[in-house]
């Protein structure tokens, strides 16, 4: 009997010391996300569409860095579209992003990302109708001068209906 009381007082204690630890977030993690993404591209001088013809989505995600500034995050279109890695600067009270003559790492030439910003909330899946947060910026690659890239879209909602 004190052989059974010993191992159900050990028990008691080990399940007693076990603590929940509490998963954080990540430093960008009001910025950070899947997106689907449409592409407008417009002259850089006299801000005409060159084309918007294209009414496709490309996905794009937005994560932290590997030491989790609160002041710069990854890009990436996986190729996607253009061909986008980058790290950009983040101004997280205003939900808004980003960088001058950057090095872009799938094609290795400068990228310059303007007008980045995140509205919470300022978006719906267009099958769901879901409420979700949209993405815009603007970006010009050094190998196609004259020419903005302007990105707008959608964080991905996890109704697949919604993925593109």
């Amino acid at each position: 009997m004190k052989k059974y009381l010993y191992i159900l007082t050990l028990c008691v204690l080990a399940l007693s010391s076990c603590k929940k630890e509490e998963v954080g977030g990540t430093a960008v993690q009001s910025l950070a996300n899947e997106w689907y993404v449409q592409v407008t591209q417009i002259n850089a001088t006299t801000g005409a569409i060159i084309d918007d013809s294209d009414d496709s989505y490309y996905t794009l995600s937005t994560y932290n860095t590997a030491d989790n500034s609160p002041t710069v995050m990854w890009m990436d279109d996986s190729q996607s579209y253009y061909g986008l890695k980058t790290k950009v600067n983040v101004d997280l009270a205003n939900k808004a992003f980003s960088v001058t003559n950057a090095d872009e790492l799938y094609f290795g030439v400068k990228v310059t990302i303007t007008n980045g910003k995140v509205v919470t909330d300022g978006a719906v899946g267009p099958a769901s109708k879901a409420v979700t947060d949209a993405i815009s910026y603007d970006a010009q690659f050094s190998d196609t001068p004259g020419v903005i890239f302007r990105f707008k879209g959608y964080g991905r909602t996890r109704f697949t209906e919604d993925d593109h």
